[in-house]
This record gives C-alpha cells, sequence and structure tokens, in this order.
C-alpha cells in the first residue's frame, strides 16, 4: 500500500511566490494609473489649448463687428455733413470730428488684432502633441488664413486707405493757425477730392466686409465647439478662471495714497481714510506746439467707501467736485502771445465743473472687485467684464511716503 503525502512548499518558496505577484501587480497598477493620469493630463490639455484659440475667435468677431458698427456711425455723420455742406462751419463739433476720423489715419502703426496666441497655436510642440483633432487644427488654420487676408487688405487695398494719411494730417496741424486746426474748414476742402470721394462711396463695402468675416468666424467658432463638445458655460468659466489675478485685500491694507497713470498726460490719485471717505486728484496736463510746458488742470472730488469681501464700494460726493487750473509753468515766445491767451480763454472751468458734478450725480456708486499682489503695493480694480469674460481694469500703484 502506497500512501501520497502532499508536497509541502517551505516558506522560503511561499515568500518568493508572494513577493513576486506583489511585485507584478504593483507594476501593473504603476503604469496603469501612469497612463491614465497622462491620458487625463493630455484632454486637460487638449481641451485649455482648444478653448483658448476658440475665444481668440470670438475676441476678433466682436472687434469686427465693432469695426462695422463704428464705419456705419461715422458714414451717418458724413452723410449729413454732404447733405449740409452749405452750413458746415455752423455744424456741431461731434459730427464734423466723427467725419474727420472716417477720413483720416490718426494712428498708421495701430494693430487691429493681437496675434498671441496664434503664435503659441503654431509654435509650441507640447499643443500640437496634445490636440490631435484635424478638424479642429485645419478649422483653426482657415481662421488664421481668413484674418491674415483682412489685415492684407487693410492694410493695401484701397477700400481702406484713409484719404487723408498721419503724414498729411501732422502737415496740415502744424501749418495751421497756432497748430490748432480747423476741422470743418479742411473738411470743405476735402470733399473736393476724387480720393475722398471715393472713400466715402465705398464705406458701405468695407461694413458688409467687417460683417461677412465676422459671420464666417463665427460659423468657425460654433463647429469648433461642437467638435471638441465645449459648451458655452465652459467656455465663460475658462474664460474667467484664465483672468483672476491678485489675492483678497483687507480694508486696512487698502487704506492710504495710491495712483493711477492713464497716459503720459493724465494721473490719478486715490486717498483711503480711516474715516471711510476718499478723496480722488485727476491731474491732466494740456501740452500745445504754442508754449512750453504744460497746462495743468486738477479735478476733486470725493466721498464715502466701504470694502466687504473682494468688492469695494465707492459712493461719490456731487458737491466736492472742484477743477482747478494752473499756467504757472507755461512758458511760450512774444509772438506767439495771442494765441496761447486764445486757448486760455477757451479753458472754461465754471463749465467743466458742473460738467463733472453731473457725471458724478449720474453714478454716484461705483462697485469695484478689487484684489492686490503678493507685495502689497498694486492693486487692480475691475470696471467691467464683458460676456466673453473680458475684463476691463484699473491698476493702482502704492504712493511711497517721501
Amino acid at each position: 500500500m502506497i500512501n501520497f503525502r502532499p508536497k509541502i512548499q517551505n516558506s522560503w518558496g511561499k515568500g518568493f511566490l508572494t513577493s513576486l505577484m506583489g511585485t507584478t501587480i504593483s507594476i501593473l497598477l504603476t503604469f496603469g494609473t501612469s497612463a491614465l493620469v497622462e491620458s487625463k493630463q493630455k484632454a486637460d490639455t487638449q481641451r485649455q489649448t482648444a478653448m483658448m484659440v476658440i475665444h481668440d475667435i470670438d475676441v476678433c468677431i466682436d472687434q469686427m463687428e465693432e469695426m462695422a458698427k463704428d464705419e456705419e456711425k461715422m458714414n451717418n455723420a458724413m452723410q449729413y455733413v454732404l447733405a449740409h455742406q452749405d452750413q458746415i462751419v455752423s455744424l456741431s463739433e461731434d459730427t464734423i470730428a466723427l467725419a474727420m476720423r472716417m477720413l483720416t489715419d490718426y494712428d498708421p502703426n495701430h494693430s487691429i488684432f493681437d496675434d498671441a496666441k496664434e503664435n503659441i497655436f503654431k509654435s509650441s510642440q507640447d499643443i500640437w502633441s496634445n490636440l490631435d483633432n484635424m478638424a479642429f487644427i485645419d478649422n483653426m488654420e482657415n481662421f488664421y488664413d481668413q484674418r491674415r487676408e483682412i489685415k492684407g487688405h487693410m492694410a493695401k487695398n484701397p477700400l481702406f486707405i484713409h484719404p487723408i494719411s498721419y503724414d498729411d494730417y501732422y502737415e496740415m496741424t502744424i501749418n495751421s493757425n497756432g497748430y490748432i486746426l480747423d476741422e470743418a474748414a479742411v473738411l470743405k476742402e476735402k470733399l473736393k477730392d476724387s480720393r475722398v470721394k471715393f472713400y466715402i462711396d465705398v464705406s458701405s463695402a468695407r461694413t458688409r466686409l467687417y460683417r461677412i468675416f465676422a459671420q464666417s468666424w463665427k460659423d468657425i467658432s460654433d463647429r469648433n465647439k461642437f467638435i471638441m463638445n465645449i459648451s458655452d458655460e465652459e467656455l465663460a468659466e475658462y474664460i474667467k478662471n484664465s483672468q483672476l489675478s491678485g489675492s483678497p485685500i483687507s480694508k486696512h491694507e487698502l487704506m492710504g495714497q495710491w495712483e493711477r497713470e492713464v497716459n503720459g498726460n493724465e494721473h490719478y490719485y486715490y486717498e483711503f481714510l480711516e474715516e471711510d471717505s476718499f478723496c480722488i486728484k485727476n491731474v491732466t496736463l494740456y501740452p500745445n506746439p504754442v508754449y512750453n510746458n504744460d497746462i495743468i488742470v486738477t479735478y476733486i472730488y470725493g466721498g464715502k467707501w466701504s470694502l466687504k469681501n473682494d468688492t469695494l464700494f465707492m459712493i461719490c460726493a456731487p458737491r466736492s467736485a472742484e477743477v482747478k487750473l494752473d499756467t504757472s509753468r507755461i512758458t511760450y515766445r512774444p509772438e506767439m502771445r495771442d494765441s496761447v491767451r486764445s486757448i486760455i480763454r477757451k479753458v472754461d472751468i465754471a463749465a467743466w465743473k458742473e460738467s463733472l458734478r453731473k457725471s458724478l450725480e449720474r453714478d454716484r456708486r461705483d462697485t469695484f472687485p478689487v484684489t492686490t499682489n503678493q507685495a502689497r503695493d498694486k492693486i487692480e480694480m475691475i470696471e467691467s467684464r464683458d460676456k466673453d469674460g473680458n475684463v476691463k481694469s484699473r491698476y493702482l500703484k502704492r504712493v511711497k511716503d517721501k
């Protein structure tokens, strides 16, 4: 009789097999998890890239539509001028200015579109390796080709070239009496020019082209949103998050003096005081080739302020409005005395003060989401956010104690 006994593995063999199985499972889990993470990261990058360039299309659509509206507004002013050429000198300054703006190239170096996102889209290897939807890529190439096409037309096509160039306008200005251009007289004379007549006649063609391109780009944008399954809400959230900046600011940190430079000739000074009052000074410089240095006009007004969460509330006090004129720094050649006096006489401080008060009465309460940087020496005050999430902001820096 033969007895069979089960073979019992020693403890070393059991441990080896257990360790081998554990290692194998661990490797599989590690590579599997890594692949999942990489796949998710690729999908996230793909959607972020898609939303970035789709938003670029939507911004350009808004620009083209605004250009069409602007063209219509200027053409309406021009048609009114044409219908009243005999009374052109008595027409309102706003109407004359709009008509002149239609004809004059004030900034020949101005770039209509921002090419930054196109450059990123075309040059980033990460984008091309992650964005593998060829239909989407083809649509974006089509959009950027169309954008280059309209830019080329606006630079070289007679349909878009202003009949009064920047150099012409500059020449007329320096040859005018006291460097003050009589735009009504200039416009009356220019309306006889065949190039001006042509440019006015094709205004509706410009408007139509702006809207044709805007509609074409809307179709591309909608198609790409559909391809990538991107909703309007998701795109709006992306735009909002991409433009978030800064961190919350406390009431104590906000108190003190801040300054904001709008351009080289205009500065705002804000002072937030402990008793919840504020004072704003707008110092505006008025240069003129007739004199040296600048005429200085200071607009002053105040009110009450409060800070709740990240929102600054400012209630203006119209009665606090003041306007001050300072001509003490200007100098001029003796032969320019009459021109300088004429300019100063036209500075109507009383009217400007009344206009400031009325403006404050219309907008007595301002509301600004406000944040600060890490150094706590700059703040961002958001003035508005449009339907696409584009932000218009004021940036202030703290005035250092002297």
